[in-house]
């Protein structure tokens, strides 16, 4: 599994979105905060833009604009900076393992 798999599947544990819902075309918002979060984990672990719009099925400028919106509601938002680290750690535990 690689990195990219790992986030959408921690993402999805953690927030209880199926990863179809996720990749899907939803604008719902347990997706896009979903989405949202696993763009983090993916900037933040040096994969651009144009990899995160192929993985989740997105044009690079939305990725762009989700990006910058996650920040905004990492700054804000308690709650969903809680869910990001809840997930970031879920993250690099699972990416642990893969490399053991």
């Amino acid at each position: 599994m690689d990195n990219k798999e790992i986030a959408i599947s921690v993402v999805s544990r953690a927030t209880g979105v199926a990863k179809s819902t996720i990749l899907s075309r939803t604008r719902e918002w347990p997706a896009v905060e979903a989405r949202q979060l696993i763009i983090l984990l993916l900037s933040r672990d040096g994969a651009t833009d144009e990899v995160i719009s192929w993985t989740l099925n997105r044009g690079r400028c939305a990725i762009l604009k989700s990006r910058h919106n996650a920040n905004d509601a990492l700054r804000l938002s308690r709650l969903f900076r809680e869910k990001f680290d809840k997930v970031s750690k879920m993250y690099e535990c699972q990416k642990s393992l893969r490399v053991s």
